[in-house]
């Protein structure tokens, strides 16, 4: 049997990266996926090679800002699979801007992605577990949640801010058998942070600076982030609610 052999999973932010990742071991292992992101064109290769795979899984297109592009999604993987047992929060935006440089704007893109957009799949996905008997939601923090990173005002706060708020959702719900967890990564080489080191004037010289500053002296590759997330999803985490996972090379530990 395999260990998440017809699981109903649903993941935000499931085109590329740590998302796309997760996705495809999801199925390896026997669930149904439903894919929902904004990036038309990578979701619909991701959901290809889900299903190059054997796997199973549709993909939705949407944007998590807006409720109702939520609710059209969680409906359309309702009306075809019957249920979500897992909920992978892990879309999120990036943002290098310190507090006095920040435009309002950008401040509130950043929340609404980030932080907002959790609040909106949670609130959308926790009655259809409650009523199915229980569940498991992994949200996508950062280290950045648990410390200050440079340059950074909007995305610290904002995955600080999914940091608590997993830990009050675990409190709550906790009594309707639906465990909620989050995962705080170091810097891991998806194509968000390849974009922005190319950005850098030196970016290979940015590349080995910040991966010098993990403990283990590399970057995660996005398959360690999505082992760790599958983990906390898994009946392995049966008894963790409420945890904040580091999978950052020990760069929290210093």
């Amino acid at each position: 049997m395999k260990r998440f052999a017809n699981k109903k999973v649903f993941i935000s932010g499931g085109a590329t990266g740590i998302g796309e990742v997760a996705a495809l071991l999801f199925a390896q292992q026997g669930a149904i996926v439903t894919i929902f992101d904004r990036d038309i064109e990578n979701g619909e290769k991701c959901l290809q090679k889900v299903l190059d795979g054997g796997g199973r899984g549709i993909f939705i297109s949407g944007n998590l800002i807006y409720p109702e592009e939520i609710e059209k999604a969680i409906d359309q993987s309702l009306k075809t699979y019957g249920g979500i047992d897992i909920l992978i929060n892990n879309a999120g935006v990036e943002s290098p801007y310190s507090v006095h440089e920040m435009p309002i704007e950008e401040w509130d893109r950043v929340m609404a992605v980030n932080l907002r957009g959790m609040y909106l799949m949670a609130k959308a996905v926790i009655p259809i577990m409650k009523k199915s008997g229980g569940g498991a939601i992994v949200n996508t923090a950062s280290i950045s949640g648990l410390l200050g990173w440079p340059i950074s005002a909007a995305y610290c706060a904002s995955k600080g801010g999914v940091i608590q708020l997993t830990k009050q959702m675990a409190v709550d719900y906790a009594q309707d058998n639906i465990r909620v967890n989050c995962i705080a990564p170091g810097t891991t080489l998806t194509p968000l942070i390849e974009r922005i080191f190319q950005q850098e004037s030196e970016p290979e010289k940015a590349k080995q600076q910040i991966s010098q500053m993990h403990p283990l002296g590399r970057f995660a590759q996005p398959e360690e982030i999505a082992q760790a997330i599958l983990f906390l999803a898994s009946e392995d985490a049966s008894f963790i609610t409420g945890a904040v996972l580091p999978v950052d090379g020990g760069y929290t530990a210093k």
